[in-house]
């Protein structure tokens, strides 16, 4: 049964993340006033964070979901 716990919670990781990344790409398109495709998104060791950049600009964000409903938000000063 413990292999199969882990083995659930691993595939709800992978698509949070997923959802993260794809609410941070969208939400950096906006902050650049940039198309989403153009945009480079790299994940952090630390996790919900990632390096975007494009359109000559760069940005450090924190994603998160909570209950279903994700958000990004950009850092100041990183």
């Amino acid at each position: 049964m413990r292999p199969v716990l882990v083995a659930l919670a691993a595939v709800a990781l992978s698509a949070c993340a997923g959802k993260l990344e794809k609410v941070t790409r969208t939400q950096a398109a906006a902050d650049f006033k940039c198309d989403a495709d153009k945009l480079k998104v790299r994940g952090d060791e630390v996790y919900g964070k990632y390096h975007v950049a494009g359109c000559g600009q760069k940005g450090v964000y924190s994603a998160q979901c909570l209950m279903g409903d994700c958000s990004a938000q950009r850092l100041q000063g990183e």
